[in-house]
């Protein structure tokens, strides 16, 4: 396996990760702001402030770690 394939796959793949974990907790905090409740939660549920910003600073990280992947993967010169 070539240097910029290996490199294409262990980046691309942390890149993938990382919008994957963005946008899953965006989308648990949206469902959360229209319904009242969590997935696999009781709807009515209290969730504290520092679990919403916990989940908030888990958004921020994971759009973080996807530019990163991205652009790692276009320095590279793969893209």
């Amino acid at each position: 396996m070539s240097e910029t394939s290996f490199g294409f796959l262990f980046f691309g793949s942390i890149g993938a990760i990382g919008a994957a974990m963005a946008f899953g907790t965006l989308a648990a905090l949206m469902r959360y702001h229209r319904t009242g409740a969590f997935p696999g939660h009781e709807p009515g549920e209290v969730v504290t402030r520092s679990r919403y910003v916990r989940l908030w600073l888990r958004v921020v990280l994971g759009f973080a770690v996807a530019a990163y992947g991205v652009y790692v993967v276009a320095e590279s010169g793969v893209l």
